[in-house]
């Protein structure tokens, strides 16, 4: 044991004795069935193993005991083993509809994993693979994360990394994802692993872009989740500069990707490609030369992960005896045993003793702040002072403005959160006079009805996009036509020929189009040809030469993207023909009949809540670029009267104005009941198969 563990032993607790039963007990009874795989496995019963869910049970040997015998046995009943050696071929398609990626390190030297639910399809993505499939490839990233990522990472710190940091960004989250019943069901299964299977290996959770409708999401999981880990999340709403600066205190620039306001784009073009991308320690060739040859339990030792950087020295210091031998007449410079890598590692690193790892930086807990300052984190535009001496009539107007607006933004967030208790309360009244599980049974087929009507309605868009270029190009092609009759024309005499004042109408030059009539007439190209009229009318012929060829080329890519929107429609069609011929002998008894009303509600109150969300999001941006422009003016204004403390008073405000507390985002009657702690996904097809159809 070593480093912040041993601050986790309770006061009167023997660490090491309680350390040491867990071990001789995991060796019997209470470890790995004899011959199981994970009985092959020495680090499922290595120190720092074990230690982990010690503190999860705050070192009580007893449950500790309990949680790592139902771990193992987890482990064998899902078939870790195999799972770990399976090449999901389905991944691209499920990181197309539910984009995460494990992306660099932080400044301590811990991955960094992303996560999107804004961006999650779900009814896409069940289309892909089903609910059970995506557990298992969650399952297999978690455990790839105990025995590659974190070993990975403390080799090229060389410090024992056992903790990752996580940012969950909600952009675009919106109603009809926090109430998707499957989605509910795979969260509350996901929950459950970490904290059941994974103790002690999350370390900071930052939230970004979160709008108030997470906060039916955020209630359902919370009785989920532990205190401790409760703690140590932070969240933000969509002030990018706020949440960009809290995310850079932690992780540099060239880690974090641009998308969330770091210098980082993997393929250099795609701001997405991030999500993509493999960047991290677990993808260093040496790295991953050392975790296939270094025993696991021994990498993840104060000792053992300073294996690649003893090697690297050693390395470093044959070369330079090499160089020093072959140049005898030189003084050859020594170089120190205990340098630390500086790959991976925070700036200022000094040499540490092996013996012992540095206690990791923890977040402030907000349970520690008093309900005053967490309410105070809620406003969007913090304490904007009106009226302070000393300050212009234009900084005084500015601040009025953004108290307008904060105002216009507190109104609107009322009523939105007044929806979102409506529908919580809505939601509860229908589970109760239906039944969880016969809305269950019914998601499937309400989602392909969805994803065929959306469908329908983005061929149609498409087809009519379509249509317009068409349009576009025969009235071009036409225009050409003419110009050509026009250009081969000597004068009015002759069939097509076309004035000057005709010409600049039907084929005008780039910078007659963006520019006044004056402007035009000064411009370099109209200057050069004044004096040659056929050269000004063969670049007009040219122009409309190039509409012609750029909405030929509109109007294939159209056609492709049309032929596509018209196989994704032909393909939801089939899947909405097919759960609709699961019921086609159903009585009135069928889930799907007895759900209806339950989806009919839900779609009002998506179309409702978005609409809401859409204004709240409007507002947002005005207050947001508002309070920029009173910092702005704050800043300016304590330059020019030389007053440093407008400037730090402003520029701390900027800093803290969008975080927010988690507590504001609980909404009642969201929480979980006691029937969605059950772990089976249900379908039409499983348990009421009996009950819904006919004889």
């Amino acid at each position: 044991m070593y480093g912040a563990n041993l601050q986790t032993i309770p006061a009167g607790v023997d660490g090491r004795a309680a350390l040491e039963e867990v071990k001789k007990r995991v060796a019997g009874k209470d470890g790995p069935k004899e011959n199981s795989n994970e009985a092959k496995i020495p680090y499922l019963r290595s120190d720092h193993f074990l230690v982990r869910f010690l503190i999860a049970r705050q070192w009580d040997v007893e449950q500790a005991c309990v949680m790592l015998r139902d771990h193992y046995k987890w482990l064998e009943e899902s078939h870790m083993s195999d799972l770990l050696k399976d090449s999901f071929p389905e991944e691209p398609h499920i990181k197309k509809y539910y984009p995460q990626a494990y992306h660099g390190c932080d400044k301590q030297g811990r991955p960094v994993y992303i996560e999107r639910p804004g961006a999650i399809d779900m009814r896409r993505l069940l289309q892909v693979t089903t609910a059970e499939r995506l557990m298992q490839y969650i399952s297999a990233s978690c455990e790839t994360q105990i025995r590659r990522r974190l070993p990975a990472c403390s080799l090229k710190k060389g410090q024992v990394i056992d903790k990752s940091l996580t940012i969950v960004d909600l952009d675009g989250l919106g109603f009809s994802m926090v109430t998707h019943n499957t989605a509910r069901s795979v969260l509350k299964n996901v929950v459950k692993i970490f904290q059941n299977h994974y103790p002690e290996c999350a370390g900071r959770t930052i939230i970004i872009n979160a709008p108030k409708v997470f906060g039916i999401a955020w209630t359902f999981v919370k009785p989920l989740v532990d205190e401790k880990t409760v703690a140590k999340i932070s969240i933000f709403g969509t002030d990018r500069a706020a949440y960009s600066e809290a995310l850079l205190e932690v992780i540099d620039a060239d880690q974090l990707p641009a998308l969330f306001g770091g210098k980082c784009v993997c393929d250099g073009k795609d701001h997405q490609s991030c999500m993509r991308s493999v960047k991290g320690p677990w993808g260093d060739p040496e790295v991953q030369q050392m975790l296939d040859t270094m025993p696991l339990e021994d990498i993840m030792t104060p000792e053992g992960c300073r294996a690649l950087i003893i090697a690297k020295q050693g390395s470093s210091q044959a070369e330079e005896e090499e160089e020093a031998a072959a140049s005898p007449g030189e003084a050859a410079v020594p170089s120190s045993t205990t340098a630390v890598s500086t790959e991976g590692g925070d700036e200022g690193d000094q040499p540490k003793d092996v013996s012992v790892v540095p206690q990791m930086t923890s977040t402030t807990s907000k349970t520690d702040l008093d309900e005053e300052a967490e309410e105070a984190k809620d406003t969007l535009a913090g304490d904007l002072p009106i009226g302070r001496n000393g300050t212009s009539t234009e900084l005084r107007n500015a601040e009025m403005e953004a108290i307008y607006l904060d105002d216009e933004y507190r109104t609107h967030e009322a009523a939105h959160m007044s929806t979102l208790s409506e529908w919580v309360q809505e939601y509860n009244d229908l589970t109760q006079e239906i039944g969880r599980s016969v809305i269950e049974r019914a998601q499937g087929y309400y989602d392909s009805r969805s994803l065929w009507q959306q469908a329908v309605q983005e061929f149609a868009q498409k087809q009519e996009e379509l249509d317009y270029v068409n349009k576009r190009l025969e009235e071009a092609v036409r225009d050409l036509a003419k110009a050509e009759a026009a250009f081969v024309a000597k004068d009015s005499s002759e069939k097509g020929w076309l004035s000057d004042e005709a010409w600049a109408q039907l084929a005008p030059l780039p910078e007659e189009q963006h520019s006044s009539a004056e402007d035009a007439m000064e411009s370099p190209t109209r200057k050069m040809v004044e004096a040659d009229p056929r050269l000004l009318r063969t670049l007009r012929l040219a122009a409309l030469g190039d509409a012609v060829a750029a909405l030929q080329w509109r109007r294939d890519a159209g056609r492709a993207e049309l032929a596509a929107k018209n196989r994704e429609l032909d393909e939801s069609r089939r899947r909405f023909e097919q759960q609709e011929q699961q019921h086609v002998g159903c009585t009135w008894n069928c889930s799907v009949k007895r759900a209806q009303p339950f989806y009919d509600k839900c779609r009002m109150h998506q179309i409702k809540i978005d609409a809401q969300l859409s204004v709240l999001r409007s507002i947002e941006k005005r207050l947001q670029q508002q309070r920029q422009i009173v910092a702005a003016l704050e800043i300016s204004e304590g330059v020019h009267h030389g007053g440093p403390m407008l400037v730090t008073r402003s520029r701390s405000r900027s800093c803290q104005i969008d975080e927010l507390s988690l507590h504001s985002f609980e909404i009642k009657g969201a929480e979980p009941s006691q029937e969605e702690f059950r772990d089976e996904f249900m379908t039409c097809w499983g348990s009421d198969l009996e009950e819904d159809r006919t004889p």
